[in-house]
């Protein structure tokens, strides 16, 4: 695999979620709806919230070992959230002592969202015994490897470059403070202190310090007893906002409750053979209607045109025409026609790397993704315009637009990681009745979960349907919403091929000729049975 320049200057292979080639490392973004804001987590845990000149990095003693994360090898990191389907915050579990420490991080939106979106970070100790944890402010965020010129740490929180960084309740029951001391600080090992700077109770906070280079950093220490967790909250938005009760603030299940209630009037994937599709594709979604394009500080930076023209359309894709009238640029959406072809070149770029087809593209781009959904490029270390091809090419997979038809599930008598899945069933067997296990029996039928996709964008307007399996039959469900006003009929030329006008498309025909080549409608709505 090709060599990639770490964050803190080393050289690793490229971990899950990066692309071939790539020299960004690799992150996941986390933010929410509400409000702008964002901060990513490396495949270690280590946190930024944007351009900054800092991040947040953590590191745990339990028993007489100290654990840094960035070099354990029982290191893991998953998804979470409210459903399995949904996950909307990251966990990184790290092996300590005889259990298991974890540190999850998700954004969310306090009530009367008067200090703006928040991170939310926190530290659980899964194991029998109480254990130390510590959170270092380093210098450098994942693009620059210093930053950091004034730090000052108290007892409510830490403030880096004059803006809040970090908000506790619990004071820290030791600190660490350095600058410009030549600690060679790193992921690579924890803060240490200089001779005129060493570790202090936390009653002597506040404590400050500046860097001539750019490389002021802090190390706060809590303990955290068994069974319980260390809260930390991160300002991603405004800078002079006060920090919030945090008993007050949103869990991280009813973050996912929110957000699954937010995306539900877009599209939605299930059913299909990759265990994953319906969370990356949900993942995408996410992350797009989260996405700030005028944020050019932010962990995404400036897009360019081309670029901007893809988000539109892999939103009006996904069903959010007005997010994508959003990220459009004024003049481009006058012509959705031009746009779309813009759209069209950048999605062949980005996407080449991953193949041809269709559902060859979708297959290795699921497979690939890393544990939040999201890929490393050239551009970003979880590239949005990635997640946006995703989109565009799983539309692909579940519709064809052509000759005034809409043709579903193109690929799906060809199987494969994106086609119709199968599972095993039990059926009878013997003179006894007994049950045995097989995966296509001869004599009986093998069960097929049920297909449903919603809220497709097309050129027609948004689309559904469902697969309901009875035997051998299936049954088709199905609902086409055209346009009702102007900009759904804007976010539907998008989606398709670029008309403009709705009356130069007229009603399509429904086919599914992979499993009923013969099968046709004009209706709009309607369920049927599918024989071949």
């Amino acid at each position: 695999p090709s060599v990639r320049r770490g964050a803190d200057g080393g050289s690793a292979p490229p971990p899950d979620g990066t692309r071939a080639g790539s020299a960004e490392p690799t992150w996941t973004v986390l933010g929410t709806a509400g409000a702008p804001g964002t901060l990513g987590v490396d495949p270690a845990g280590r946190i930024v919230t944007g351009r900054t000149g800092w991040s947040l990095s953590w590191e745990v003693e339990a028993g007489a070992r100290h654990y840094r994360p960035a070099g354990e090898s029982t290191l893991r990191q998953r998804p979470v959230g409210a459903t399995g389907a949904a996950p909307v915050g990251l966990e990184t579990v790290l092996r300590a002592g005889d259990g298991e420490v974890s540190q999850r991080v998700y954004v969310c939106l306090p009530p009367g969202a008067a200090a703006g979106s928040l991170g939310v970070l926190e530290v659980h100790n899964e194991t029998a015994a109480p254990v130390a944890v510590t959170l270092v402010l380093r210098p450098g965020d994942f693009r620059r490897p210093d930053g950091l010129w004034r730090l000052q740490v108290g007892t409510g929180g830490a403030v880096a470059n004059g803006s809040p960084a970090l908000w506790w309740q619990r004071p820290p029951a030791a600190v660490a403070v350095t600058a410009d001391a030549g600690l060679g600080i790193s992921d690579a090992g924890p803060v240490g202190a200089s001779a005129a700077s060493g570790p202090l109770p936390a009653g002597e906070l506040p404590q400050q310090v500046r860097s001539r280079r750019g490389t002021a950093a802090a190390a706060m220490t809590w303990p955290v007893t068994h069974g319980t967790a260390l809260r930390v909250l991160l300002p991603l938005d405004s800078v002079d906002a006060e920090p919030p009760l945090q008993e007050s603030l949103p869990t991280l299940a009813q973050v996912g409750r929110g957000w699954d209630a937010h995306a539900a009037g877009g599209l939605r994937v299930a059913g299909l053979a990759h265990p994953r599709l319906g969370e990356v594709t949900a993942a995408a979604v996410r992350r797009l209607l989260a996405l700030a394009t005028d944020v050019p500080d932010g962990l995404d930076g400036p897009f360019s045109p081309p670029e901007r023209a893809l988000l539109a359309v892999a939103l009006a894709t996904a069903g959010f025409g007005h997010r994508a009238a959003e990220v459009a640029s004024v003049r481009a959406a006058r012509r959705p026609d031009a746009l779309a072809r813009v759209a069209v070149r950048e999605f062949a770029r980005v996407t080449a790397p991953w193949g041809v087809g269709p559902a060859e593209a979708v297959a290795a781009m699921t497979s690939g993704a890393g544990p939040g959904g999201g890929w490393a490029s050239e551009r970003s270390g979880d590239d949005p315009v990635c997640r946006a091809a995703l989109l565009v090419r799983l539309r692909d997979v579940l519709v064809q637009q052509r000759d005034g038809c809409l043709d579903l599930l193109p690929g799906a008598d060809a199987g494969g990681p994106v086609g119709l899945s199968r599972r095993d069933v039990r059926v009878p067997s013997g003179a006894r009745g007994a049950e045995v296990l097989a995966t296509e029996p001869a004599d009986a039928v093998v069960a097929r979960p049920p297909v449903e996709v919603h809220k497709l964008g097309t050129r027609w307007g948004l689309l559904s349907f469902a697969l309901r399996w009875h035997d051998t039959t299936p049954a088709l469900l199905w609902e086409l919403i055209p346009p009702r006003n102007r900009l759904e009929a804007w976010a539907a030329a998008l989606a398709g091929t670029g008309h403009r006008d709705r009356a130069e498309v007229p009603p399509p025909r429904i086919t599914i000729a992979a499993l009923a080549p013969g099968w046709s409608t004009d209706q709009l709505t309607g369920e049927t049975l599918l024989r071949s």
